[in-house]
């Protein structure tokens, strides 16, 4: 055979097969890189505009691409809501907030709170959102309880490795759970977006880790017999109430 003829066919068909993927290749990677920055624009437009302010075409707008390539990636607007809430809870909020069950409680507690604290800080804007969206879209609502339910029940699975160690006192650590994620979020929403208990100061974030970590602390964590106020002053006492510690009385 000439050194100048023509491959075998099977060479060429396994030349073509490998530069067919390499294309495909090369546009699922551009197509992700696309709907990244979709999801990026959107939650930048949502952290500022809000949920009901926020228009297909402003996404588009704030990402540089055309209007029809939203719709290759995402139904609308609450599609788009939806996968930047649930990226950002799952991407930040559990993966860094998670209870651990190991190493001294109290201090489980702060790095859980101060952890808690700062995605919340870092997406005040979208917290808003969300608390408009859920009002007005009963699938975004829908998303955020079914989210909210998976990370309180790792908290839930937390306490109750707790009480079996005998660190936490007896309680339903389901309810707790759910209680306390509550408080840590209100509380987390009116100092963080509202400004609350002093707007002109502005927000205190280690007042607020602190407050949010002794209380939590305060609500969980067994009291050792005998030990009924001899922790007042240098938080170690027990939970106040139920616990047996006794409450600093009102300044």
């Amino acid at each position: 055979r000439l050194a100048c003829a023509s491959l075998p066919h099977h060479e060429k068909r396994a030349r073509v097969t490998v530069d067919q993927t390499t294309r495909r290749n090369q546009r699922r990677e551009q197509a992700e890189a696309t709907r990244r920055q979709l999801l990026e624009a959107a939650g930048d437009v949502f952290e500022r505009r809000g949920y009901r302010a926020t228009s297909v075409g402003a996404i588009t707008e704030r990402a540089d691409t055309a209007h029809g390539t939203f719709y290759l990636y995402f139904r609308n607007k609450e599609d788009v809501f939806c996968q930047v809430i649930e990226a950002v809870v799952v991407d930040e909020l559990v993966d860094t907030t998670m209870v651990p069950v190991d190493g001294s409680p109290r201090e489980a507690v702060e790095r859980g709170v101060r952890a808690f604290v700062g995605v919340f800080d870092r997406h005040k804007g979208l917290w808003r959102a969300l608390l408009e969206g859920m009002l007005l879209s009963p699938r975004v609502r829908e998303l955020w309880l079914q989210l909210r339910r998976d990370l309180v029940m790792r908290i839930a699975h937390a306490f109750e490795v707790q009480q079996r160690s005998g660190r936490a006192r007896p309680f339903d650590a389901t309810m707790v759970a759910h209680s306390l994620a509550a408080m840590a979020e209100w509380s987390a929403f009116t100092h963080l977006v509202l400004g609350e208990p002093d707007p002109e100061a502005g927000p205190d974030r280690e007042a607020l880790v602190a407050t949010l970590a002794d209380l939590w602390d305060r609500a969980v964590r067994a009291t050792p017999a005998g030990d009924v106020g001899a922790g007042e002053g240098d938080g170690q006492g027990g939970a106040g109430g139920p616990g047996g510690a006794q409450i600093p009385p009102s300044a």
